[in-house]
Formats: C-alpha cells, sequence, structure tokens
C-alpha cells in the first residue's frame, strides 16, 4: 500500500507537470500568433499560462531552449502527417494535392502551432535549420521522387520553389489574419493547381538556367 501511495503520487505530480508545460507551451503559441515573437517575454508566457517566472526554468533551460524544443515538436509533429505521402501518391500531381491537404488540414487543426512555425514574423527559425529535420527531407522526397504528367517536368529553379512556399502559405495567412474565410482545406484543389502550374514545365521547352 505504502509503495502505491508513493507511486501514485509521482504519478500526480509527473501530470502535474506535464499540464503545466503544456499551458507554458499553448500560451507561447498564442503570443506568438497573435502578437509576434517580440511579444514572447518569459514574463508575458508566464503570466499567461497562470504561473510564476520560475516555473518555466524547471521545464526549460531558457526562453531560447523553449523557443527551439517546441518548433522542433510542431515540426516533428507535420513531419508524420507527410511520412509515406510520396510512397502512396508517386504521380506529383497527386503528391502536390495531398501535400497542401495535409498542410491546410493541419492549419485547420493547430492555427497557433502551425503560425508559430511557418507565419511568425520574424520568424522563430530560420530556414534552413535542422530544427526543420525530417520535412526538409519529406520535401525532396517530393521533388525527386514523384513523376510527373507526361511531356511535362519539374521546375526546380530558387525563384519557383519560393513561389511554391508562398502559394502554400497564403491561405493559411491569410485566414490566420482575417482577409480570407476558413477553414483552409476548402482551398486544397485550387492552391494545388496554381502550384502546379508554377513548377511544371514542358519537357522540350526547357532548358538550362544560366
Amino acid at each position: 500500500m505504502g509503495n502505491s501511495e508513493t507511486h501514485n503520487q509521482g504519478r500526480r505530480y509527473t501530470d502535474r507537470g506535464v499540464k503545466t508545460r503544456q499551458k507554458l507551451v499553448d500560451a507561447l503559441l498564442e503570443i506568438v500568433s497573435s502578437d509576434g515573437l517580440q511579444s514572447a517575454s518569459v514574463r508575458a508566457i508566464t503570466r499567461r499560462a497562470g504561473c510564476n517566472e520560475a516555473i518555466l526554468y524547471q521545464h526549460f533551460k531558457n526562453k531560447d531552449q523553449m523557443l527551439r524544443e517546441v518548433f522542433a515538436e510542431i515540426m516533428t509533429s507535420m513531419a508524420e502527417d507527410k511520412d509515406g505521402l510520396v510512397r502512396e501518391h508517386p504521380q506529383l500531381v497527386d503528391a502536390i494535392l495531398r501535400w497542401v491537404e495535409t498542410t491546410y488540414s493541419f492549419y485547420d487543426k493547430h492555427p497557433d502551432a502551425f503560425a508559430y512555425v511557418l507565419l511568425a514574423s520574424p520568424p522563430v527559425v530560420r530556414s534552413p535549420s535542422p530544427l526543420y529535420g525530417r520535412m526538409t527531407k519529406l520535401f525532396a522526397e517530393l521533388l525527386d521522387q514523384t513523376e510527373p504528367p507526361e511531356g511535362m517536368c519539374l521546375s526546380r529553379d530558387p525563384l519557383s520553389l519560393n513561389m511554391f512556399r508562398g502559394l502554400l502559405l497564403g491561405v493559411p495567412r491569410a485566414i490566420h489574419f482575417g482577409s480570407m474565410e476558413g477553414p483552409a482545406l476548402q482551398y486544397s484543389e485550387k492552391t494545388s493547381r496554381a502550384i502546379l502550374r508554377l513548377l511544371l514545365v514542358s519537357a522540350d521547352k526547357e532548358a538550362p538556367m544560366k
């Protein structure tokens, strides 16, 4: 009985610690999402989470470590949604649509987390960075291992790839800041068609960039 009580007390403390950490993370995401990274001070985070500043340092070494750790956790979660995407959708047209759908579905479910990693200005972590983790590899798979329509090839110039990102993030950004109505998922097909028009070029017209 004594051992059981000790175990239960430890479990309650652990559960309480997990809940407190999540409150801190939620507070960070809300602040960055609505007010920007510059507003996410330790005082602002802990005040919104309903705890004192010392509590934050029980869960994170410092604020910078918190920012990076939370960023990596969100990117890992986003990557899990896209794991196996290219294997299941080997045709480029299908893969692009599925990439857009999973991206927008994540935004619809977790808008503050999405904004934290992809919409914050200035960005929490600048790309390229190891903290983008598997997402970088998955995007490379999308470009390297899918098959474009017959007679077409994939444009890989830096401008096109940057515009890909702009098209992809345009819908969540507009919804997040109030200039479009959600959910984002309803715009998946239209966005994927725009991306394909950008990236696909006629194979017989493509020439190496000078």
